[in-house]
């Protein structure tokens, strides 16, 4: 069991995206272009890799909560992806939430904390946000993600990999991630612990840039393998007894 959740009047973390809200995309694939591959790329391989290990899990989700959406790229990929009923994007960036709200006006976001439901969603998803809350906040933000699902809810937690150069070489181009604090994935796990959750499963993912393409049929055997851009953790609010 957490801590306490935290309440809507706790401070959210930083809302440093407001400032690239409206340019977000060109400022970040000033990074991913060393990759050979556009960002939609990633958010469609990572919603496959999830949809899988959900499958092979017995797991359906349904109701989906996106923690740190941004401008809501994740959410075509994972509701087409995932076919789910609901879904909620979540942002402490009020600009960024506006700009999503205008690219996917079918979607539900908001930047108040407030407005995410507990005990509501039976998946939450976040991607390369938890290196861009400050460490002292990270359990708070944990522990909103384990109030808003629902017992026995999984959660999709990604991340860049801090084991990667070429990770560090890339956020060195992309501005809001230059100052970034990346998590090993030991440090998320024990994150995810603390936050009361139950980890299932680690991948690494991404392994292969555009330029290596016809090798990524590999990847699935080299998962295990802290070589890729980005690792995920996959882990479980314990059900009712």
């Amino acid at each position: 069991m957490p801590d306490a959740a935290p309440s809507a009047n706790d401070p959210p973390p930083r809302a440093e995206f407001d400032a690239f809200a409206e340019d977000y995309d060109q400022a970040l694939n000033r990074g991913l272009k060393f990759s050979g591959e556009t960002k939609e790329y990633f958010a469609e391989g990572r919603v496959n890799w999830l949809r899988a290990r959900l499958s092979a899990a017995g797991h359906t989700a349904e109701r989906c909560l996106d923690f740190g959406c941004g401008t809501g790229t994740a959410f075509p990929y994972l509701q087409a992806g995932l076919s789910l009923e609901d879904y909620l994007g979540y942002d402490p960036s009020s600009e960024s939430v506006k700009e999503a709200g205008g690219l996917h006006p079918r979607a539900k976001f908001t930047a108040d904390a407030g407005d995410v439901p507990e005990s509501a969603f039976d998946l939450a998803f976040t991607n390369g946000v938890f290196h861009h809350i400050l460490p002292e906040h990270r359990a708070q933000a944990a522990r909103l993600v384990w109030r808003a699902l629902k017992p026995g809810g999984w959660f999709a937690f990604w991340e860049n990999n801090r084991w990667n150069p070429v990770v560090h070489f890339m956020m060195s181009r992309v501005p809001f991630d230059r100052d970034a604090q990346m998590l090993f994935p030991h440090q998320a796990r024990a994150l995810l612990r603390d936050a009361g959750f139950q980890i299932v499963l680690g991948d690494s993912l991404f392994v292969f840039p555009g330029s290596l393409k016809m090798l990524r049929p590999l990847e699935p055997l080299l998962c295990k393998l802290p070589l890729g851009g980005q690792y995920l953790v996959l882990a479980r609010k314990p059900p009712l007894a």
